[in-house]
């Protein structure tokens, strides 16, 4: 999350101002900035204090207060800011394309590139319930016998009172008071106890990608069964609002559910479950490898297989000895010698090709980890290609 210019985590970088600056009576310079790009290559540096005031729009500042950038944080642009001297930055807009103004003494500042490129992320979540198509409170007071037909969507039932088993093609479950199970396109075979109350949701999601937490038996926290009870009320009403609040408290609940889910699957991924780790780990590697032409960032990566950053982390350095940051551009260099070797793009549509943001980022990180740069490797090949057919020419 962004940390805010109010608190003191922000001192070390500067403090902000609200009245703008009266720069002819401080003799000082204003330069006026466009910045419509969320993903940022390099930060700013001046050896002087400097003032940034932003018109009416939405801003994030990138600052560091070193060029070792060890310290990386962002923070919301809220009020005119005046950063200490020597501290490195760079703003983020969030409304696009946003102007900007840079007061200081002196006109040019010095630049240095990020380790690695910055690419903002807005607070989002994996998936949304895109609607509710039936939701009902079940009261048995004898033993019966359900039988329910496959259907597309997702099936959650909830048990508030007495015991029911559910028998699904994965197996049969048992549930007791505030137990809960989650299902989707599968025949299902339902014995409830006498005096049994359950509620039962029918729903649908926007993704194709069936949601992970499908098939294991759950038994709520008091705060998920006050969610549930709340989306139980709702049920009775009749109204546009209820019905958009089932769907916001469903929406709570499944992601409670998630949150859950990820603590248990951390707790076991790294103890003797080496089946799962494997797995999880391949389908990473190979998602990772259809999207290496792609800009893809850790955080989408941790969204699209519902695991947090620091389990992928881990699960990378315990298989791979490596950060999923560095795996990933290991790929993407990998790659870049293979498109290289082709000779069907130029050393800066390779860069393109590849989600590098620029030519000297690319042929930098090249150079770094293979000692030579693009263009240079590809004047090799060229070579011992020309050197390998007039050896072959008569």
């Amino acid at each position: 999350m962004t940390n805010q210019t109010l608190d003191s985590t922000f001192e070390p970088f500067g403090t902000f101002y609200d009245e703008p600056l009266d720069i002819q009576k401080h003799g000082l310079d204003r330069q006026e900035f466009t910045s419509d790009q969320k993903r940022l290559t390099e930060l700013f540096y001046f050896p002087c204090e400097i003032y940034i005031e932003c018109p009416p729009g939405l801003a994030l500042i990138l600052v560091a207060s070193s060029r070792k950038m060890n310290d990386l944080r962002t923070f919301p642009v809220r009020h005119n800011i005046k950063l200490r001297p020597g501290v490195y930055f760079n703003i983020i807009p969030l409304s696009i394309p946003l102007e900007w103004h840079l007061i200081a003494s002196e006109t040019t500042p010095a630049i240095a590139e990020l380790p690695s490129p910055y690419t903002y992320q807005p607070v989002s979540v994996p998936f949304h319930v895109r609607r509710i198509l039936d939701c009902w409170f079940v009261k048995r007071s004898k033993q019966c016998r359900l039988s329910k037909p496959a259907h597309k969507s997702y099936e959650m039932i909830y048990v508030y009172e007495g015991a029911l088993d559910i028998t699904l093609s994965s197996g049969t479950y048992s549930l007791h008071p505030h137990d809960l199970i989650l299902y989707r396109a599968d025949a299902a075979v339902i014995n409830v106890d006498t005096d049994c109350s359950y509620l039962t949701v029918v729903f649908d999601v926007n993704q194709r990608k069936a949601l992970h937490i499908l098939e294991h038996t759950f038994h709520c926290t008091s705060e998920l069964q006050q969610i549930l009870w709340k989306l139980l009320i709702e049920s009775f009403e009749n109204s546009y609002y209820t019905r958009t609040l089932m769907v916001c408290y469903l929406q709570e609940a499944l992601l409670l559910l998630m949150q859950f889910y990820e603590t248990i699957s951390h707790q076991t991924l790294f103890t003797d479950n080496s089946s799962a780790r494997n797995d999880l780990l391949s389908e990473i590697l190979v998602y990772m490898n259809k999207r290496i032409t792609e800009p893809i960032t850790i955080e989408e990566i941790c969204h699209e297989f519902y695991v947090s950053r620091s389990s992928l982390q881990a699960l990378f350095k315990t298989h791979l000895n490596s950060s999923p940051k560095n795996y990933l551009l290991n790929m993407k260099l990998q790659k870049s010698k293979e498109l290289i070797r082709e000779e069907q793009y130029t050393i800066s549509e390779v860069a393109y090709k590849l989600g590098f943001s620029s030519i000297h980022y690319f042929s930098r990180l090249f150079k770094k980890y293979f000692n030579t740069t693009p263009s240079a490797y590809s004047r090799k090949i060229a070579e011992n290609q020309s050197k390998q057919s007039s050896e072959h020419s008569p």
